[in-house]
């Protein structure tokens, strides 16, 4: 027979050109083994699976106890300002990928500026969608958030609570001569060291609280100024100027080669944000961002307002990156954010090389200036908060960075149930809250406001494929009953195997009549001519007592029987 392969079964009836029922059978019984094969391989995909999973975060908080975890571990005798220098120069000396990046070079989300963004955008709850940056100054610092908690193999989406410096600021004024400013008592500068070491100084236009009773009626004020920044409003001065206005930084810039001065005024405030943040593994950025619905505290109360802060932020900023020749690095990040912060040219020292090293700030239009000296002011000022955590490697137990709370009430989480910041004076809560604070364990980075993310882990799976499966298992199963049945059929079946191709069978056989010739016709064109003949294995010798199994196609026989002999 020529139907023992699927290609013999397909051929054969092409060759016999008649498609019967058998051969039709025959081809779905062959057809089921490359189907079979194929559903085998098939029965298996790869589908994309996702977890999802609710998980606790801390992250730097900037409200209140932040600042006053600064002012005791950086501002105390001005310890770790050597290292809040290296960051700052670290993040000013980034290429423009990471400055106009969502993230620092550290790995830190960082906050976009509110200002920057159009207000056109925000939805009906108050978000606006974050463009793409093109320029640093569109973020509120160089650096961002350290989150601590997240794993990096997933995706993830939280929101942070942040507060920032900003500034707005009148045009430059010109004026002659490095006498030609004089510091008042309470600056953090005096005339010797207006420019020492550095090409601009930095200013304010009042002092800031000492941080003990009020010995005169303008340390009440200022002690009332820093109640506000942390939360305690006085409804009987809440209107007072001299406790809600601005404060003034003052900004003076050196023209080495001409020894005028660009002097700039700039109110200050601080602004209350908070940012959805989305990562795909370890990239996260700033998707969108809105006003705070928390922090509700006077934006025009700084930690500035603290006279420790205010004294040595004010003083070292400026002579953090000296470049020894012309402008400082940080005017030349104000003078233009994307250009290199320091430059290197040949020539021997002459006031043309001078001049070429020095900028001028005053052709920077005032919008723009504002938003990037908002950028250098809010970046070192959270540098000073906490230096040690903005690295990397930070500590994986929650519980070293406090209690569960958000940056308005950071203090509160401190404090007893019957104290809260709102309705407590500094000197009322201060004692109780260092206290608390200084049972933390020591190399505790900082300290952690809290947020819930929602945790995606993606990963590919296997999955069944039903139709596949299906297709298999009736392959297998029609192949397994054909075996079968062809195993019993065996067993009931008398005759001996003959069968190759059947015509074989025809060649010179007596006891098949066929006319004369045909011989030189190879089997398959003597199947396709013998198509209709009825053939059988059985006894042709009928009569006798020992039978004779043969190939015959007519004439007198008889099926073989069970207990008779042949030979």
């Amino acid at each position: 027979m020529a139907s023992q392969s699927v290609w013999g079964t397909v051929e054969s009836q092409f060759l016999m050109r008649r498609l019967t029922v058998v051969g039709s059978h025959l081809l779905i019984l062959w057809s089921l083994s490359p189907l079979g094969g194929q559903a085998s391989l098939r029965l298996l995909d790869k589908v994309d699976s996702a977890q999802v999973a609710n998980m606790k975060l801390r992250y730097l908080t900037t409200g209140p106890a932040g600042t006053v975890f600064g002012l005791g571990t950086v501002y105390e005798g001005g310890q770790g300002f050597r290292d809040i220098n290296s960051l700052y120069g670290a993040a000013l000396l980034a290429p423009n990928t990471i400055k106009t990046g969502l993230q620092d070079t550290w790995g830190n989300v960082k906050i976009p500026s509110l200002e920057a963004i159009n207000a056109s955008d925000a939805d009906a709850n108050g978000w606006f969608t974050v463009p793409p940056i093109t320029a640093p100054e569109s973020y509120s610092s160089l650096i961002g958030l350290p989150v601590v908690g997240r794993p990096l193999d997933a995706d993830a989406n939280f929101s942070l609570e942040s507060t920032y410096l900003s500034v707005q600021c009148d045009p430059f004024v010109k004026v002659d001569g490095l006498q030609s400013y004089t510091p008042s008592w309470f600056s953090p500068i005096d005339n010797a060291s207006l420019f020492d070491s550095t090409s601009f100084f930095l200013d304010t236009d009042r002092p800031g609280f000492l941080g003990r009773e009020p010995g005169n009626p303008e340390q009440v004020v200022l002690s009332q100024r820093w109640d506000g920044f942390v939360g305690f409003v006085n409804k009987s001065t809440q209107n007072d100027p001299l406790v809600t206005d601005m404060r003034k930084i003052i900004m003076g810039s050196l023209m080495t080669t001409t020894s005028t001065i660009n002097l700039v005024n700039c109110s200050l405030s601080q602004i209350h944000v908070e940012a959805m943040v989305n990562c795909t593994k370890s990239q996260c950025g700033v998707g969108k961002i809105r006003k705070s619905l928390t922090d509700t505290r006077p934006s025009a109360l700084t930690g500035l307002d603290f006279y420790n802060i205010m004294s040595l932020y004010l003083g070292t900023l400026p002579r953090t990156v000296s470049q020894g020749v012309g402008s400082t690095p940080t005017e030349r990040f104000l003078y233009s954010s994307l250009d290199p912060v320091f430059s290197q040219l040949s020539g021997n020292l002459d006031d043309s090389l001078v001049a070429e090293l020095t900028v001028d700030l005053s052709l920077v239009p005032s919008d723009v200036f504002s938003r990037r000296l908002s950028l250098i002011l809010n970046t070192y000022y959270q540098l000073s908060v906490a230096p040690a955590g903005y690295t990397g490697d930070l500590p994986q137990n929650l519980s070293l960075y406090g209690p569960d709370t958000l940056p308005v009430s950071d203090v509160d989480k401190y404090l007893p149930s019957n104290m809260s910041v709102s309705n407590s004076s500094f000197f009322d809560w201060v004692p109780v809250f260092a206290v608390q604070l200084s049972k933390k364990p020591v190399g505790v980075p900082f300290i952690g406001a809290t947020t819930n993310a929602t945790v995606i882990h993606r990963q590919q799976i296997f999955v069944c494929n039903f139709g596949w499966l299906a297709l298999l298992f009736t392959a297998s199963g029609a192949i397994f009953i054909t075996g079968f049945a062809g195993l019993l059929l065996k067993k009931r079946t008398l005759a001996p195997e003959l069968f190759g191709f059947v015509t074989s069978m025809t060649y010179e056989n007596p006891y098949v009549r066929l006319p004369e010739g045909g011989n030189v016709l190879d089997a398959m064109e003597r199947a396709r001519l013998l198509r209709d003949m009825k053939v059988r294995i059985a006894d042709v010798r009928v009569d006798d007592d020992v039978g004779h199994v043969a190939f015959t196609a007519e004439g007198k026989c008889r099926k073989l029987e069970r207990g008779r002999l042949y030979i």
